[in-house]
Protein backbone atom coordinates (compact mmCIF):
# COMPACT_ATOMS: atom_id res chain seq x y z
CA UNK A 1 0.00 0.00 0.00
CA UNK A 2 1.64 3.58 -0.91
CA UNK A 3 0.62 6.79 0.13
CA UNK A 4 1.11 10.23 -1.47
CA UNK A 5 1.87 13.80 0.52
CA UNK A 6 -0.15 14.28 3.64
CA UNK A 7 -1.87 11.55 3.47
CA UNK A 8 -2.77 9.93 7.04
CA UNK A 9 -3.17 6.61 7.79
CA UNK A 10 -5.29 5.17 10.23
CA UNK A 11 -4.03 2.89 13.09
CA UNK A 12 -6.05 0.26 11.90
CA UNK A 13 -4.62 0.32 8.25
CA UNK A 14 -1.27 0.13 9.41
CA UNK A 15 -2.58 -2.60 11.77
CA UNK A 16 -4.15 -4.32 8.90
CA UNK A 17 -0.92 -3.97 6.25
CA UNK A 18 1.07 -5.88 9.18
CA UNK A 19 -0.98 -8.72 9.51
CA UNK A 20 -1.24 -9.00 5.20
CA UNK A 21 2.59 -8.87 5.40
CA UNK A 22 3.62 -11.05 8.38
CA UNK A 23 0.70 -13.93 6.59
CA UNK A 24 2.43 -13.75 3.25
CA UNK A 25 5.63 -14.35 4.94
CA UNK A 26 4.71 -17.14 6.59
CA UNK A 27 3.05 -18.62 4.16
CA UNK A 28 6.47 -18.42 1.93
CA UNK A 29 8.14 -19.62 4.79
CA UNK A 30 5.72 -22.72 4.68
CA UNK A 31 6.04 -23.65 0.79
CA UNK A 32 9.73 -23.35 1.26
CA UNK A 33 10.17 -25.72 4.37
CA UNK A 34 6.86 -27.98 4.27
CA UNK A 35 8.96 -30.87 3.59
CA UNK A 36 10.70 -30.84 6.52
CA UNK A 37 7.41 -31.62 8.35
CA UNK A 38 5.77 -35.28 8.52
CA UNK A 39 2.15 -34.40 7.26
CA UNK A 40 2.73 -31.68 4.62
CA UNK A 41 -0.75 -29.91 5.94
CA UNK A 42 0.27 -29.75 9.65
CA UNK A 43 2.63 -27.49 8.91
CA UNK A 44 0.39 -24.83 6.96
CA UNK A 45 -1.88 -25.18 10.51
CA UNK A 46 1.05 -24.16 12.23
CA UNK A 47 1.80 -20.99 10.54
CA UNK A 48 -1.83 -20.33 10.30
CA UNK A 49 -1.78 -20.97 14.52
CA UNK A 50 1.18 -18.09 14.17
CA UNK A 51 -0.83 -15.70 11.89
CA UNK A 52 -4.16 -15.37 14.08
CA UNK A 53 -2.04 -14.22 17.05
CA UNK A 54 -2.50 -10.69 14.93
CA UNK A 55 -6.48 -11.33 14.29
CA UNK A 56 -7.19 -10.67 18.55
CA UNK A 57 -6.45 -6.95 17.98
CA UNK A 58 -9.07 -6.57 14.79
CA UNK A 59 -11.76 -8.70 17.03
CA UNK A 60 -14.66 -6.07 18.25
CA UNK A 61 -17.29 -6.55 21.19
CA UNK A 62 -15.36 -9.77 22.32
CA UNK A 63 -16.16 -10.59 26.31
CA UNK A 64 -12.46 -9.48 27.68
CA UNK A 65 -12.65 -12.35 30.57
CA UNK A 66 -12.84 -14.48 27.34
CA UNK A 67 -9.86 -12.92 25.30
CA UNK A 68 -7.60 -12.71 28.77
CA UNK A 69 -7.72 -16.12 29.20
CA UNK A 70 -7.54 -17.08 25.64
CA UNK A 71 -4.42 -15.17 25.43
CA UNK A 72 -2.96 -16.86 28.18
CA UNK A 73 -3.24 -20.38 26.88
CA UNK A 74 -2.21 -19.02 23.68
CA UNK A 75 1.13 -18.35 25.27
CA UNK A 76 1.37 -21.68 27.02
CA UNK A 77 0.84 -23.39 23.77
CA UNK A 78 3.20 -20.60 21.95
CA UNK A 79 5.69 -22.21 24.50
CA UNK A 80 5.13 -25.89 23.19
CA UNK A 81 4.23 -26.58 26.36
CA UNK A 82 0.81 -28.94 25.01
CA UNK A 83 0.29 -30.36 28.71
CA UNK A 84 -0.52 -27.04 29.98
CA UNK A 85 -1.87 -25.91 27.33
CA UNK A 86 -4.81 -28.80 27.16
CA UNK A 87 -6.24 -27.90 29.94
CA UNK A 88 -6.14 -24.08 29.71
CA UNK A 89 -7.99 -24.26 26.12
CA UNK A 90 -10.18 -26.68 27.61
CA UNK A 91 -11.23 -24.45 30.32
CA UNK A 92 -11.54 -21.81 27.66
CA UNK A 93 -14.10 -23.64 25.65
CA UNK A 94 -16.19 -24.57 28.78
CA UNK A 95 -16.74 -21.12 29.82
CA UNK A 96 -16.78 -19.20 26.85
CA UNK A 97 -18.32 -21.65 24.74
CA UNK A 98 -20.30 -18.61 23.17
CA UNK A 99 -18.01 -16.58 22.27
CA UNK A 100 -15.37 -16.74 19.01
CA UNK A 101 -12.72 -17.40 21.61
CA UNK A 102 -14.16 -20.65 22.43
CA UNK A 103 -14.73 -22.12 19.53
CA UNK A 104 -11.30 -21.17 19.02
CA UNK A 105 -10.20 -23.29 21.63
CA UNK A 106 -11.40 -26.27 19.86
CA UNK A 107 -9.34 -25.74 16.68
CA UNK A 108 -6.15 -25.39 19.08
CA UNK A 109 -7.55 -28.20 21.06
CA UNK A 110 -7.61 -30.69 17.79
CA UNK A 111 -3.64 -29.44 17.15
CA UNK A 112 -2.78 -30.59 20.58
CA UNK A 113 -4.47 -34.38 20.36
CA UNK A 114 -3.03 -34.38 16.53
CA UNK A 115 0.29 -33.69 18.16
CA UNK A 116 0.19 -36.30 21.00
CA UNK A 117 -1.33 -38.94 18.78
CA UNK A 118 -4.64 -39.29 19.87
CA UNK A 119 -6.39 -38.76 16.03
CA UNK A 120 -9.84 -39.37 16.79
CA UNK A 121 -10.25 -36.77 19.48
CA UNK A 122 -8.34 -34.59 17.30
CA UNK A 123 -10.80 -34.92 14.51
CA UNK A 124 -13.69 -34.05 16.63
CA UNK A 125 -12.27 -31.29 17.56
CA UNK A 126 -11.69 -29.66 14.66
CA UNK A 127 -15.52 -31.16 13.80
CA UNK A 128 -16.67 -29.04 16.48
CA UNK A 129 -14.88 -26.12 15.04
CA UNK A 130 -16.38 -26.29 11.78
CA UNK A 131 -19.34 -26.73 12.96
CA UNK A 132 -19.33 -23.03 14.93
CA UNK A 133 -16.75 -21.45 12.64
CA UNK A 134 -17.35 -22.33 8.79
CA UNK A 135 -16.04 -19.65 6.34
CA UNK A 136 -12.79 -18.36 8.57
CA UNK A 137 -10.40 -17.32 5.81
CA UNK A 138 -7.40 -18.65 7.75
CA UNK A 139 -9.01 -21.66 10.10
CA UNK A 140 -11.87 -23.21 8.79
CA UNK A 141 -9.82 -24.47 5.72
CA UNK A 142 -6.74 -25.18 8.15
CA UNK A 143 -9.74 -27.29 10.29
CA UNK A 144 -10.74 -29.12 7.07
CA UNK A 145 -7.07 -29.89 6.37
CA UNK A 146 -6.67 -31.14 10.21
CA UNK A 147 -9.50 -33.46 9.66
CA UNK A 148 -7.77 -35.14 6.90
CA UNK A 149 -4.83 -35.14 8.90
CA UNK A 150 -6.52 -37.24 11.50
CA UNK A 151 -8.11 -39.84 9.01
CA UNK A 152 -4.81 -39.95 7.48
CA UNK A 153 -2.55 -40.92 10.57
CA UNK A 154 -5.59 -43.55 11.66
CA UNK A 155 -5.18 -44.91 8.16
CA UNK A 156 -8.48 -44.14 6.85
CA UNK A 157 -6.74 -43.02 2.92
CA UNK A 158 -10.01 -43.01 1.15
CA UNK A 159 -12.00 -40.62 4.13
CA UNK A 160 -8.34 -38.57 4.06
CA UNK A 161 -8.85 -38.10 0.41
CA UNK A 162 -12.38 -36.51 0.50
CA UNK A 163 -12.03 -34.17 3.35
CA UNK A 164 -8.11 -32.90 1.61
CA UNK A 165 -10.58 -32.21 -1.37
CA UNK A 166 -13.09 -30.35 0.62
CA UNK A 167 -10.80 -27.78 0.79
CA UNK A 168 -10.84 -27.12 -2.31
CA UNK A 169 -14.30 -27.28 -2.75
CA UNK A 170 -15.33 -24.96 -0.51
CA UNK A 171 -12.52 -22.73 -0.40
CA UNK A 172 -11.12 -22.74 -3.51
CA UNK A 173 -8.98 -19.57 -3.30
CA UNK A 174 -7.39 -20.72 0.43
CA UNK A 175 -3.38 -20.69 0.01
CA UNK A 176 -4.05 -24.27 0.86
CA UNK A 177 -5.59 -25.89 -1.85
CA UNK A 178 -2.59 -26.98 -3.12
CA UNK A 179 -0.96 -28.68 -0.46
CA UNK A 180 -4.48 -30.13 0.45
CA UNK A 181 -4.63 -31.42 -3.22
CA UNK A 182 -1.18 -32.81 -2.76
CA UNK A 183 -2.50 -34.46 0.00
CA UNK A 184 -5.40 -36.11 -1.72
CA UNK A 185 -3.45 -37.44 -4.28
CA UNK A 186 -1.36 -39.32 -1.93
CA UNK A 187 -3.92 -40.67 -0.01
CA UNK A 188 -5.94 -41.73 -2.97
CA UNK A 189 -2.76 -43.43 -4.51
CA UNK A 190 -2.03 -45.04 -0.57
CA UNK A 191 -5.91 -46.32 -1.11
CA UNK A 192 -4.83 -47.95 -4.12
CA UNK A 193 -7.26 -45.72 -6.15
CA UNK A 194 -4.94 -44.84 -8.83
CA UNK A 195 -7.76 -43.37 -11.41
CA UNK A 196 -8.45 -40.73 -8.67
CA UNK A 197 -5.15 -40.20 -7.58
CA UNK A 198 -4.09 -39.52 -11.45
CA UNK A 199 -7.17 -37.00 -11.82
CA UNK A 200 -6.12 -34.59 -8.91
CA UNK A 201 -2.65 -34.62 -10.53
CA UNK A 202 -4.09 -33.52 -14.01
CA UNK A 203 -6.21 -31.15 -12.37
CA UNK A 204 -3.43 -29.79 -10.21
CA UNK A 205 -1.52 -29.54 -13.57
CA UNK A 206 -4.41 -27.64 -15.60
CA UNK A 207 -4.25 -24.77 -13.07
CA UNK A 208 -0.90 -24.38 -14.22
CA UNK A 209 1.47 -24.46 -10.69
CA UNK A 210 3.93 -22.23 -10.14
CA UNK A 211 7.84 -22.91 -9.86
CA UNK A 212 8.94 -26.11 -7.79
CA UNK A 213 4.93 -26.94 -7.55
CA UNK A 214 4.38 -27.89 -11.31
CA UNK A 215 7.65 -29.92 -11.36
CA UNK A 216 6.40 -31.80 -7.84
CA UNK A 217 3.25 -32.84 -9.77
CA UNK A 218 4.43 -34.21 -12.63
CA UNK A 219 6.95 -36.53 -10.32
CA UNK A 220 4.31 -37.36 -8.13
CA UNK A 221 2.42 -38.29 -11.66
CA UNK A 222 5.25 -40.28 -13.02
CA UNK A 223 5.65 -42.26 -9.77
CA UNK A 224 1.82 -42.69 -10.17
CA UNK A 225 2.16 -44.17 -13.34
CA UNK A 226 4.51 -46.32 -12.29
CA UNK A 227 2.73 -47.95 -10.02
CA UNK A 228 -0.51 -48.38 -12.61
CA UNK A 229 2.26 -50.40 -15.02
CA UNK A 230 3.54 -52.32 -12.33
CA UNK A 231 0.35 -53.40 -11.38
CA UNK A 232 -1.15 -53.74 -14.97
Amino acid sequence: MRFKGKHRVSKRDLKEDRFQVFVEKSLEFYYHDRQRVWIGAAAAVAVIIIAILLLQNRSTGANSQAEVAFTQAIGIYSSNNLQQAEPAFKEVAARYGRDFVGAKAHFYLGNIYFNTNRAAEAKKEFEIFLGRVKNDPLLSPAAQLGIGNCEEQAGDNLAAAKSYEAVRSRWPKSPLVYDAMMAAGRTYRNANAYDKAKAVYEELLKGKPEGDKGEEVKVELARLQALQGKFK
